[in-house]
């Protein structure tokens, strides 16, 4: 089931290529890190989760705000060049 009913309600997400392209960067990012976290955390099989929960999310959350901020930043940037 859908939230909207009809998708012409739906709001649409206006994203400019540099904006993409961030996002893209962003999420292969975040895949390397899931990669880093799971390698470092299989050395030690009796330790796994806490290792890799504290080493994922060490790089995750600085990561996801950079996201954040750089993907307002850019779209800053876009709607004060057009104006």
């Amino acid at each position: 089931m859908s939230i909207f009913r009809d998708d012409n309600e739906a709001p649409r997400i206006n994203m400019n290529g540099r904006q993409k392209l961030f996002i893209l960067a962003i999420d292969f990012a975040i895949l390397a890190e899931l990669c880093i976290s799971i390698s470092m955390a299989s050395a030690n099989m009796d330790t796994f989760t806490p290792t890799f929960m504290k080493v994922f999310f060490a790089m995750f959350l600085p990561t996801l705000l950079a996201g954040f901020i750089g993907h307002r930043r850019l779209r800053a940037n876009t709607e004060n060049a057009s104006s």
